[in-house]
């Protein structure tokens, strides 16, 4: 198996294990350099890379890690939190009817999927406050962070009390108006700060 990471360019004899590649890769990554995804015999992994390690890589013939420097990864961290906040917003606003009526094991299963989001979103805040490549309306990003946790917490209580009209007022007013405006920050960020691709 062939193993490339940026400029380094590995032939295995025999196949590594998931660990030993994973301590390749985290040894090649220096400071202000990430991991991204990888390319495994042509397909782009970017999620769950892991398990996609554990399942294929006895078959791999070629893996090529994806390494950005700081500036570059924080672009693609921003891109994609604008693609979720774009794309929860209706589903935010379905699930506020439907808490405001009777919730559904599907209402509830968005739910779920909303506090992961929330979740993931307050995760790259904090990427994005650790990292030396800030946007410069860094400032009202951090605002937004402290009222989504604020708000996760409300969502927390009034689902403790099992108040599904409580649940659908704390999503009104309080996550989708912080969605709506991450989408503007972010959006600002990266017209201001990074680049967009591929703008055919």
């Amino acid at each position: 198996m062939k193993l490339r990471i940026g400029e380094q360019h590995i032939d295995y004899k025999k196949k590594p294990s998931v660990e030993d590649v994973i301590l390749r890769i985290n040894d090649e990554l220096t400071e202000g350099f990430y991991f991204s995804h990888f390319i495994a015999d042509g397909i782009e992994v970017y999620d769950d890379q892991e398990d996609y390690l554990e399942k294929y890589l006895n078959e791999m013939k070629e893996l090529e890690v994806i390494i950005k420097n700081e500036k570059q990864f924080m672009n693609d961290v921003l891109l994609s939190a604008e693609e979720y906040v774009h794309r929860a917003q209706p589903e935010i606003e379905v699930l506020i009817e439907d808490f405001q009526k009777e919730p559904t094991r599907d209402t509830w299963a968005n739910f779920e999927l909303l506090l992961g989001g929330a979740a993931w979103l307050n995760d790259m805040l904090e990427l994005i406050k650790k990292s030396n490549e800030q946007p410069s309306n860094w400032q009202q990003f951090e605002q937004q962070a402290t009222i989504l946790q604020q708000e996760v917490k409300k969502l927390h209580e009034a689902v403790n009390q099992n108040y599904h009209k409580q649940i659908a007022g704390v999503i009104q007013q309080g996550l989708l108006p912080v969605c709506k405006e991450l989408e503007v920050l972010i959006s600002q960020a990266i017209d201001t700060d990074g680049e967009r691709v591929n703008l055919s």
